[in-house]
C-alpha cells in the first residue's frame, strides 16, 4: 500500500460529526484520484459515528470507490475484529463498487463460512462477481474449501455455500 500524506484539513472535517462539513468532503473525495487513500479514517468513522446520516453518506462513498487502490484498506479492515460491526456494511462497498477482488477471496471465503447471515450473503455476492475472474484451478480450491466447510455452517446459510459450490462447479 502506497503511503500518502493525508490532507489534515479533510481528516478534521472528516472527523467533527457534522453532516454539513462531512458531505462536501466525501463529494471533494470522490473527484480526487487519491481517495483511497483516506478510507481507513472513513472506515474508521463509519465504525466510530453514531449519526445515522453521516454513517448512511459514509457507507455511499464506500459503494462508490473505484480506485483499486482502496482494495488493500478494505481487506485489512475486514481482517480486524474491530470492524466486525460493520463487516457487512464494508462487504457490502466491495460488490457494490464493482471493484475486482478475485485475488482476495480467501477472506470472502471466511466470511461466507463463519459469519452471521447477512455478512455471508454480501460475501456470496463478492465470491459471484470475482468468479469471471479466476482459473479453473484457483475455482476448484475455492470449491474445495467451501465443501469441507460446508458441515461446518448453520443450517440457515448451508443453502446459500451450497448454491456457490454449484457456481463454482458449473
Amino acid at each position: 500500500m502506497e503511503k500518502r500524506k493525508l490532507n489534515t484539513e479533510i481528516i478534521r472535517r472528516l472527523r467533527s460529526d457534522k453532516l454539513s462539513l462531512v458531505v462536501p468532503v466525501l463529494n471533494h473525495l470522490r473527484q480526487s484520484i487519491h481517495s483511497a487513500a483516506y478510507l481507513p479514517e472513513v472506515i474508521n468513522l463509519l465504525h466510530e459515528t453514531n449519526n445515522e446520516e453521516i454513517r448512511r453518506e459514509l457507507s455511499l462513498f464506500m459503494c462508490d470507490i473505484k480506485d483499486p487502490g482502496g482494495i488493500p484498506h478494505i481487506i485489512d479492515a475486514l481482517r480486524n475484529n474491530k470492524y466486525r460491526p460493520i463487516w457487512n456494511i464494508i462487504t457490502s462497498a466491495c460488490w457494490q463498487s464493482g471493484l475486482n477482488y478475485s485475488e482476495n477471496l480467501d477472506t470472502f471465503i471466511k466470511i461466507l463460512l463463519e459469519e452471521d447471515y447477512m455478512n455471508a450473503l454480501e460475501a456470496f455476492s463478492v465470491i459471484e462477481q470475482s468468479l469471471p475472474h479466476l482459473e479453473a484451478q484457483e475455482l476448484e480450491h475455492y470449491r474445495q474449501q467451501l465443501m469441507e466447510g460446508l458441515e461446518k455452517v448453520t443450517k440457515e446459510k448451508a443453502p446459500l455455500v451450497r448454491e456457490m459450490i454449484k457456481i463454482m462447479k458449473d
